[in-house]
């Protein structure tokens, strides 16, 4: 559908210059000639952006980008104003209104073209942003080969957010036979999915979620697996989906720690998460099960933005080269981890990720840099204030590396 634009303006030969003009770019114009017949036009299929001239009859265009400005349905379009007059008073007379920009005539047809480009990606942006803000970003790690390090990258990655932006993150692990999100967090296993189970699916809320939350000292909430492997059996796809809702209502990011299969409770999962992390190793098994996973993937009619490829390094030695993977995979790969063993079995059997219990490491560092990566736009663009000391800490990395750059 085209991008609809309305032209205000009392003069016909400049409404059928601008309107030939954007016609050729392919946008669809409404055309007014006075501030009360545009005002009539303007119906359920409200325009992307508008064009307001100053000088009209009755209502001049600063008081019809006011009454724009008030209305539900046009509150928030870019609006620009054109005019003879380019004084600093008019300027400021425009953005006074609740003009996005100002252009003084005559113009450049290709300088309107270029401003319309600018003001209809930075409104599209806002919009996503604000669907981000609405609601937290659900990231899934997942493979369909164990011993991968799926449960490792999922806890440094919580941690890492949590550090990154000070914001609210939980890591809900439904690996529910095997999880091992509370060990790795050195956590007491007081509650678990298995409180989940006995409850209606329209009865869980925020407060029952809450209560089984268990609080680490980073800042993350768990949702740990259930106690007893037996509990699993109980749990069901529904309960799973209306949770993660009432996570992602009140946590930023939800970090959600997969198994190795596609049950129910995975596929509500995987189809609750807004981006899948499929983890693979540089060896031909790992390769082969990633394959499956994408077809599965595709099956499924996931978004091709939707799926990542995050490739770890759990052995020494030579592996098969990242290009024959990707070309094998035909995707690119989007995360490459190192080897690290010494530093993820200290965070197995002590419970002390490294991210947490070192964030200045080389190890720390890395995943804190991995988690700003995978971060949302909102914010990249606009970080929480004040700035968290891992924010800080990733930024003086960036800014170090580009000083070594030749």
């Amino acid at each position: 559908m085209a991008t609809r634009i309305f032209i205000v303006d009392d003069s016909e030969m400049n409404l059928k210059m601008v309107s030939a003009l954007l016609g050729k770019e392919g946008y669809e114009v409404i055309t007014a000639m006075n501030a009360e017949q545009a005002l009539g036009k303007i119906g359920p299929a409200a325009p992307e952006l508008a064009i307001l001239d100053v000088m009209m009859p009755d209502m001049d265009g600063y008081e019809l980008c006011r009454r724009l400005r008030e209305r539900p349905d046009t509150a928030h379009i870019p609006i620009i104003i054109l005019t003879a007059l380019s004084e600093l008073d008019e300027r400021l007379k425009a953005f006074d209104a609740g003009a996005d920009d100002f252009i003084a005539k005559p113009f450049q047809p290709q300088e309107l073209l270029a401003r319309i480009k600018v003001l209809l990606r930075r409104a599209s942006l806002q919009v996503r942003l604000a669907a981000e803000q609405a609601q937290g970003n659900a990231i899934a790690l997942f493979s369909l080969r164990g011993g991968i390090g799926v449960s490792s990258l999922a806890t440094n990655l919580a941690i890492g957010l949590a550090q990154v932006w000070s914001r609210p993150v939980a890591l809900v692990d439904l690996a529910l036979l095997n999880g091992m999100s509370a060990l790795m967090l050195d956590l007491p296993l007081r509650n678990s999915w298995s409180d989940l189970t006995p409850i209606k699916e329209d009865e869980i809320d925020q407060d029952v979620v809450n209560r089984i939350l268990l609080k680490h000292d980073s800042g993350v909430q768990v949702l740990a697996a259930p106690r007893r492997p037996q509990d699993a059996e109980l749990l069901t796809s529904g309960q799973v989906t209306q949770t993660l809702d009432v996570l992602r209502q009140q946590n930023d990011y939800v970090i959600l720690d997969l198994p190795h299969d596609f049950n129910a409770v995975t596929l509500a999962a995987l189809d609750a998460a807004d981006t899948i992390y499929l983890m693979l190793s540089p060896e031909l098994a790992a390769v082969r099960l990633a394959g499956i996973a994408l077809d599965v993937f595709r099956e499924l009619d996931y978004p091709g933005n939707k799926v990542k490829l995050a490739l770890n390094w759990p052995f020494k030695g030579k592996g098969l080269q990242r290009a024959e993977i990707e070309n094998t995979l035909k995707q690119k790969i989007d995360i490459v981890i190192p080897y690290m063993e010494d530093a993820l079995v200290m965070a197995l059997t002590l419970g002390k990720p490294p991210v947490f219990q070192e964030p200045a490491s080389p190890v720390g560092a890395f995943f804190e840099d991995i988690a700003y990566q995978i971060s949302s736009e909102l914010h990249k663009t606009n970080p929480p204030q004040p700035l968290a000391d891992g924010f800080i800490r990733v930024r003086e990395r960036a800014a170090a590396k580009q000083k070594r750059k030749p």
